[in-house]
């Protein structure tokens, strides 16, 4: 009789622990990004600093963008305009401050000529935004919910300041990396346009 209460309690025992090793452990809850909503036309003013290990460009920035144009405008440290850039569906229009002027199909064709760099300018709307495009990843999150490392496209972008600490706050500061090429881009002045 003992014996068959020990196996009893054995065979118990033996089934309590292999179903508690089965059971589903808690995950700490993932904490979702704050949803971002892009604006499709703005106006920038900032700062720009651009490199590839071996040129290097920076001075002031104004962009428009709208789902139809954007025009850059580039200025020197010292206030002057060194090139302007005007990209619509039918091209892409380069003018130097010496007045040379240079057309192509796109404006990614002609921009390591304005920024002595090359950027991805279809994601650059949606990087300014901090608001990442079909196929960007986002790696981590800021306190406030918000994007602080993206990869899009062999790109990674960092958003370490934005422009306050509210969740729809737009960013204040963005770094990009792709390979040696650096980008920084400090908004100095963001308006969303109707």
């Amino acid at each position: 009789m003992r014996r068959r209460l020990l196996r009893r309690a054995t065979s118990v025992a033996l089934v309590a622990l292999t179903l508690s090793g089965c059971a589903v452990t808690p995950q700490a809850p993932q904490v979702a990004a704050v949803p971002r909503k892009s604006v499709s036309t703005f106006e920038l003013d900032g700062r720009l600093a651009a490199s590839d290990g071996q040129r290097a460009a920076n001075g002031t920035v104004s962009w428009t963008h709208s789902p139809r144009s954007d025009t850059w405008t580039v200025y020197s440290p010292l206030g002057q305009v060194v090139a302007q850039l005007v990209s619509t569906g039918s091209g892409a229009t380069l003018l130097t401050a010496d007045g040379r002027m240079r057309q192509a199909a796109d404006a990614n064709t002609i921009l390591p000529e304005m920024l002595g760099v090359s950027a991805p300018l279809d994601g650059l709307a949606d990087w300014v935004q901090a608001a990442p495009r079909r196929g960007a990843r986002v790696i981590t999150l800021d306190e406030a919910g918000r994007p602080a490392r993206i990869s899009d496209d062999g790109w990674i972008i960092d958003y370490p300041e934005y422009a306050d600490t509210s969740a729809e706050s737009p960013p204040r500061r963005i770094d990009a990396a792709w390979g040696d090429t650096r980008i920084r881009l400090i908004i100095d002045q963001w308006t969303p346009r109707p």
